[in-house]
């Protein structure tokens, strides 16, 4: 927005308070000023400390006594407004005018799509039966979110997370706990922290973490005042990041994909020089498989002594940094050890999560203040689970559950064999196998694909599979904001999406994450977001769309009986009045009536709840320690567990069992090992036998400038702020005869792209870095690679493998990938 525009307060603006409600989880405080229906400025949160610049000293104590601090937007808040205002931007229903993916639509009305939508429900579900009906993001955890599938009796259920299987399954292996699960039923956050339990570290280590670019202000504003006030901060990763810049007291480089080598030395040295918390472990660790660790650890089960100088030439630290640094740690009781999910997004991911929990519990860390379970989500996850209003929807009664019959982001996957299975080149048994389904179960058959709130054929591993997979079903459904979108262009119906910060009620009926829509919570606070303004042309909520969809299949009353009757016209003033029955109702809670909540029409004037933070911070296990309870009651042993009987079980086992039983999770046959080890080889490693054709290794980090793929079009965050460029090391780049900002075809066996080069000393050589959620965008010709064009965006998954048989299915979205770069010599 303009200066003139915003610069001086009208009369005729009004306030309202919001907040993003995407998928960086913050769930900062958005204060939006309208003025005759237009918003023309979003600014930061005023509804604590108003004037405050620096909070670190107040109030009085600081932030480690309330944590009570302003949510202050990042860049991406404040440039999504203009989005809404985007002339590109779909405003009304649109019916597929050419071929998929080409990207060509013409305008329908809203009973004509409505109308096509259903009768495809009904049709694919009366050819392909139940299980053929697929609808994302969220169709994981062991339930289906398409919103209408207890009624209409059709859909298909995941089990695992998008972004946290190689943490969520490790955790289960070592605790016995489900961070995840826990999450989204709003349990207790048993493995978070509380972001003030920082300053009560000896020693932060943010292992390929990258808060500035990744998280809220408040989060490296937090970090860097634990900076200041003499606690040291250690990164390690392969790029020198704006966190490296701001926040390390030291960077350490490292290999990507290496990190578990790192981990196994710095216990090399523990064991070896009497380091550990013996009081901790004893108490806590299982002994049997502490000791099968502890042999492989220092080579008496293989001969191989995992000495640091065992790790240099593996991970590319050197052997006396990895020495000091694990002297350093065992000494600095209490570490703070955060994690990247990262980590675990790539294959033997498992490894190096499962080594990261290892090191806090041999040197007692795991549950202390200061202290971490070892997971990234410790900086971020609140602690207010089954602490917010909650609607009564007044749904009816399920009468089905979808059945978990895959590995949630095996679903391009589970389209692509659809038909050799058909043609009986592959069993029953190999396709569940390759899906992550039981071999004794009903494989599903998916010809229906929804695609709401999210770019799949843009951010799943393997572009090009999920690209012919939008092509080969019978129907297809997108929801988005721009019919340039990659997901958009494969629609058969285009829906236009309400951005729901500012435009409307997507109320949460049927929703798996009700905590995304209304009423936002996931830090010590909720926010009720208050509608801004209309949204433009024929925009509708998502809520009203499904609620539509279901008069037409004769569920209404079923799926939504208190919206059932309601005109578009009173939609927003009946929501706003279900939710004020609900917000009325949860303060009237013994438990919130103590904290004196304000009533609705003062909680109105700026709708923000924070939670008292009283006594100490929160720390990993905190509410059971001081119960008296268990914290590792969920393992077999009841302690924590380095050596997991169940994997060891091998391959055949794993095809035919869930794991845990009844969680519908079935990891397919492999090698996953029953501990944390250096496996060498693999897909996209610096050890697979690809890497003679392919020997640069790429990481796909996340943008400052993005959340997922989400503002990649944004003229805010292009140009001048962003240059979207793969990172390539300056030896890399100069023995390819590549100078910075050429332009370089990057390549590997699954896909192609032309881009710029950003040739920098601040990644590690053999290493280069594509920025994750760069817009597929087909600017040249075609080739046997790239069917659909080339692309001149910048779209890693297009060389992301999501498999890599014989090895099991658990470790999800890998965002590496092998590839080579060549000086580009065409036209652009």
């Amino acid at each position: 927005m303009s200066q003139s525009a915003c610069g001086t307060q009208s009369s005729r603006d009004v306030f309202r308070y919001t907040s993003c409600g995407f998928h960086c989880f913050d769930q900062c405080v958005l204060k939006v000023r309208v003025r005759d229906g237009r918003i023309v400025s979003v600014e930061p949160d005023d509804t604590i400390h108003p004037g405050v610049a620096r909070e670190g000293e107040h109030p009085p104590g600081g932030l480690g006594s309330t944590a009570m601090v302003q949510y202050r937007p990042c860049a991406k808040g404040y440039a999504m407004v203009r989005e809404i205002y985007d002339p590109r931007r779909v405003i009304y229903p649109m019916r597929r005018a050419g071929k998929r993916g080409e990207g060509k639509f013409e305008r329908i009305s809203w009973d004509e799509a409505l109308d096509t939508i259903a009768r495809k429900l009904v049709e694919v579900k009366e050819k392909y039966g139940p299980y053929s009906i697929l609808h994302q993001p969220y169709s994981f955890l062991g339930q289906s979110s398409f919103p209408l599938a207890p009624w209409f009796g059709a859909g298909v259920a995941g089990w695992g997370a998008h972004s946290t299987n190689g943490f969520q399954e490790p955790q289960n292996w070592v605790y016995g706990k489900d961070l995840l699960e826990g999450m989204l039923r709003f349990g207790h956050f048993a493995l978070t922290q509380d972001e003030t339990n920082i300053f009560k570290s000896n020693l932060i280590v943010l292992w390929g973490l990258n808060p500035v670019s990744l998280m809220s202000s408040r989060v490296g504003h937090n970090l860097l005042q634990a900076r200041e006030r003499g606690i040291p901060i250690i990164c390690i990763e392969p790029r020198y990041t704006p966190s490296v810049e701001v926040l390390a007291d030291q960077w350490i480089p490292i290999r990507p994909t290496t990190d578990v080598a790192m981990m196994i030395a710095m216990a090399n040295v523990w064991f070896k020089e009497d380091l550990c918390d013996n009081d901790f472990v004893e108490k806590w660790v299982d002994p049997e498989g502490l000791a099968k660790w502890k042999a492989y650890v220092l080579g008496t089960a293989d001969g191989v002594d995992k000495t640091p100088g065992w790790a240099e030439p593996l991970c590319g630290v050197p052997a006396e940094t990895i020495r000091e640094f694990a002297r350093l740690y065992a000494r600095s009781k209490p570490v703070n050890l955060s994690v990247s999910l990262s980590m675990g997004r790539q294959f033997y991911g498992e490894n190096a999560t499962r080594a990261s929990m290892y090191l806090q519990a041999l040197t007692g860390n795991t549950f202390i203040p200061g202290g971490t379970a070892a997971a990234e989500l410790g900086l971020w996850w609140g602690r207010t689970g089954g602490a917010l209003p909650v609607v009564d929807w007044q749904q009816a009664d399920w009468e089905y559950v979808a059945p978990v019959l895959l590995a949630m982001y095996k679903w391009p996957r589970a389209v692509d064999l659809r038909e050799k299975l058909d043609a009986g080149e592959i069993s029953t048994e190999e396709y569940n196998n390759l899906i992550g389904n039981r071999a004794d179960n009903p494989p599903p058959h998916i010809q229906l694909v929804i695609l709401e709130s999210n770019n799949h054929v843009n951010n799943l591993p393997g572009m090009n599979q999920t690209i012919r997979a939008m092509k080969k079903v019978a129907f297809t459904l997108v929801f988005s904001q721009f019919a340039g979108s990659p997901s958009a262009r494969y629609a058969d119906i285009l829906l236009p999406q309400i951005y729901s910060a500012y435009e409307g009620r997507n109320g949460g009926c049927g929703l798996l994450w009700p905590l995304f829509t209304t009423t936002i919570n996931l830090g010590s606070h909720f926010i009720y977001r208050q509608k801004c303004i209309d949204p433009p042309g024929e925009v509708r909520p998502n809520d009203w769309v499904w609620t539509q969809i279901a008069r037409r299949l004769g569920i209404v009353e079923k799926y939504n009986p208190r919206m059932a009757d309601v005109p578009y016209e009173k939609w927003d003033e009946t929501i706003e009045e279900i939710y004020r029955e609900a917000y009325d109702t949860w303060a009237k809670r013994d438990d919130i009536a103590a904290l004196n909540p304000p009533g609705w029409e003062e909680f109105q004037k700026k709708p923000v709840f924070r939670f008292p933070l009283e006594g100490d911070p929160y720390y990993p296990f905190k509410h059971e320690v001081e119960a008296g309870l268990n914290p590792f009651a969920g393992t077999a042993s009841g302690k924590i567990e380095f050596y997991s009987k169940v994997l060891a079980q091998g391959p055949e086992y794993l095809r035919t069992h869930e794991v845990p039983p009844g969680s519908g999770k079935c990891y397919g046959a492999g090698n996953l090992p029953p501990m944390a080890q250096m496996t060498l080889g693999g897909k996209d490693t610096f050890y697979s036998e690809d890497a003679a054709k392919y020997p640069l290794l790429m990481s796909s980090p996340h943008s400052y400038y993005r959340v997922h793929s989400w503002l990649d079009n944004s003229p805010l965050l292009r140009n001048d702020c962003y240059r979207h460029a793969v990172w390539m090391n300056v030896a890399d780049a100069k023995a390819r005869g590549v100078k910075d900002n050429d332009l370089v075809r990057v390549y590997n066996d699954i896909g192609e792209m032309i881009i710029r080069a950003y040739v920098t000393s601040r990644i590690v050589p053999g290493t280069v870095a594509i920025h994750h959620g760069g817009w597929y965008l087909p600017q040249g010709g075609t080739s046997a690679l790239m069917p659909d064009g080339v692309d001149g965006r910048g779209a890693p998954n297009l060389f992301t493998h999501e498999e890599d048989l014989p090895n099991t299915v658990v470790g999800t979205f890998p965002c590496k990938g092998l590839v080579q770069i060549e000086k580009w010599r065409g036209a652009r």
